[in-house]
């Protein structure tokens, strides 16, 4: 608008000073700094910014000029702005360089190479001992940044040192003491390799122990006696009774440690003696375990007694003691007993009893014109009951 009415004055003749050039308006001058203009990374890649910095009205783009560089955002722009860009991971053994063109500038990108895996060397790779305790020891050949561990798969072998390290070391380990009479096997992880160990068995005798071997019961038992056997893991043996009256309820047959248990039936008769077998198959044979079982001893009162013809009612005592008396009790009454008649013309009052007691009984009227002669019995003892025709 300037312009044409600045003409239109000039053509009135108005005396300006005019001439026949138009005015323009002057080109701005672009002046560009980038910040920062160099990156480095890591092999895994990353994302870096660089910031342009210029006039208001200068305009500019950005651009890679190496693959594994991409612009994210800000490929182009006026005024001051940001050009934001992602390396991607490099797979290369070795480094690389390159470059992006941000405002006509260059921007410098370094990144590393790949990280070689770590290759790890152990020796020996196997190892053999004998019977008896020792020790042993792996070398590892790596590396200085790699890293590595060490572990047993077994309780026997212990590492003692060496179980974690960088680079070149040594694992040294220790092995227990083969009690057993079988071979043995387990392993040694070491930077991930495996290191086989084989251990002899013990070739001697088996050595058997068992405890206790003694038991003194009273007539009663409740509950399940037991016994401890030691020896060697692959060590075999057997346990049985010795007698009727006592039973194995568990270990009849094993091999190594274990245990046995058995039961004792009750005792109401005299003390006795009797064993649990433990075999095994060696010279010594074996060991018994000893079983001693208190037990009760009677006596009755009359032991004979006559009945008239008639008939009628009769009694008798019962007198009993445990031996050993520590089993009889505060009383000493512990030890039970049944009665028991062998003709039908006595009819007892009581068929058992406990402690020391009466036993009363009836005899019927004798029909039968002659003598007779019946029989009571309290355990081992007899009471004879005569009545006459």
């Amino acid at each position: 608008m300037q312009r044409i009415a600045l003409a239109a004055l000039c053509a009135a003749g108005l005396g300006l000073a005019c001439d026949s050039s138009t005015p323009t308006t002057p080109t701005p001058s672009c002046t560009y700094s980038l910040s920062p203009s160099s990156f480095s990374f890591q092999a895994s890649g990353g994302s870096g910014s660089v910031t342009v910095t210029t006039q208001s009205a200068c305009s500019w783009t950005a651009s890679s000029q190496s693959s594994w560089l991409s612009i994210a955002s800000g490929a182009s722009g006026t005024g001051t702005g940001a050009v934001t860009f992602n390396a991607a991971s490099n797979a290369a053994s070795s480094g690389r360089a390159g470059t992006l063109t941000v405002a006509g500038l260059a921007v410098s990108v370094n990144q590393d190479a790949a990280s070689a895996p770590c290759d790890y060397v152990v020796s020996p790779d196997r190892t053999s001992f004998t019977k008896d305790a020792a020790t042993g020891s792996v070398t590892v050949t790596a590396a200085a940044p790699c890293a590595w561990s060490a572990m047993s798969d077994v309780p026997w072998v212990t590492v003692t040192s060496g179980a974690q390290g960088t680079g070149d070391g040594a694992v040294l380990y220790a092995v227990a003491r083969n009690t057993d009479t079988s071979d043995r096997r387990g392993n040694l992880l070491v930077a991930g390799r495996t290191i086989e160990l084989t251990q002899a068995g013990d070739t001697g005798v088996c050595q058997y122990s068992v405890a206790p071997i003694e038991f003194n019961v009273c007539m009663s038992v409740p509950n399940e006696l037991a016994t401890t056997m030691t020896t060697q893991p692959s060590c075999p043996w057997t346990a049985s009774p010795g007698a009727a009256w006592l039973t194995v309820t568990s270990g009849t047959s094993g091999s190594g440690p274990g245990s046995i248990r058995f039961r004792v039936s009750d005792n109401w008769d005299p003390p006795r003696d009797g064993v649990v077998m433990v075999r095994w198959p060696t010279p010594t044979a074996g060991q018994n375990l000893l079983v001693s079982q208190a037990g009760c001893f009677y006596s009755v009162n009359p032991a004979a007694i006559t009945i008239g013809a008639a008939g009628g009612p009769g009694s008798f005592d019962v007198i009993q003691s445990a031996v050993p008396n520590t089993c009889g009790g505060p009383t000493q009454d512990a030890c039970l007993w049944t009665v028991q008649v062998d003709v039908p013309w006595i009819t007892l009052s009581k068929t058992t009893g406990r402690g020391d007691d009466r036993v009363p009984f009836t005899v019927a009227p004798n029909a039968t014109g002659a003598p007779r002669t019946g029989i009571i019995r309290v355990r081992d003892k007899t009471v004879v009951i005569s009545q006459p025709g």
